[in-house]
């Protein structure tokens, strides 16, 4: 990637094939649990596998599977890094529509945050970030957030545009991915809200 714009330049093929595998990617590999932020790279085995990381990870009686601790922790740091760029809106932005559509979305993003975290906590995982660092489909990565760090005014209004576009795409159907694969009707639930959210957040945005 060589600059903010560049995500919405991925294929559109590909991108359901990333947001397919990236679910179950996740939880294979051993991201979706605490044991990755303590065990030596490639080592560290899956949470789910693990039976200290099952008993954590009964939200309900049980219900939990790898893909529900997956999607929580994901979309728990693509909001965290998505709230971070809209934040600066009020005073870099310069479409007046563009900030109170701007606020609206960060108002959400910080509801959705306060829920996800709560499922989080019933799991018994600690609310950490291994996905700290990535550059992900749908996250605001390091090379975007100094890039609108630095923008103001028009630039400002275009860069941002362009990566709650591509953040908001990528949560829409990483949630639908949820949906199919998720067991625990309380993670389904507020994965279904977050979808619709962000549905109506694309639809709403000012061009």
């Amino acid at each position: 990637m060589t600059g903010p714009a560049m995500r919405l330049g991925r294929p559109g093929t590909a991108l359901v094939l990333v947001l397919a595998a990236t679910l179950s990617a996740l939880a294979v590999c051993g991201c979706a649990g605490s044991e990755v932020r303590t065990g030596t790279s490639g080592a560290a085995a899956t949470a789910a596998d693990s039976p200290t990381a099952s008993s954590r990870t009964a939200a309900g009686p049980g219900t939990l599977n790898p893909t529900d601790l997956a999607w929580l922790q994901l979309q728990l740091a693509m909001d965290e890094q998505a709230l971070r760029i809209l934040e600066l809106a009020p005073g870099s932005g310069a479409a007046p529509e563009l900030k109170q559509w701007a606020a609206k979305v960060a108002k959400g993003h910080r509801a959705d945050l306060t829920a996800l975290r709560k499922l989080l906590t019933a799991t018994g995982v600690p609310d950490s970030d291994p996905h700290e660092g990535h550059d992900m489909p749908g996250m605001v990565n390091a090379t975007e957030l100094r890039a609108l760090e630095a923008a103001e005014g028009e630039e400002f209004d275009r860069l941002l545009r362009s990566a709650l576009r591509d953040h908001l795409t990528h949560t829409e159907r990483l949630s639908g991915e949820q949906q199919k694969a998720g067991s625990d009707p309380k993670v389904k639930q507020r994965a279904a809200s977050i979808g619709q959210s962000a549905s109506d957040h694309l639809r709403r945005m000012p061009q």
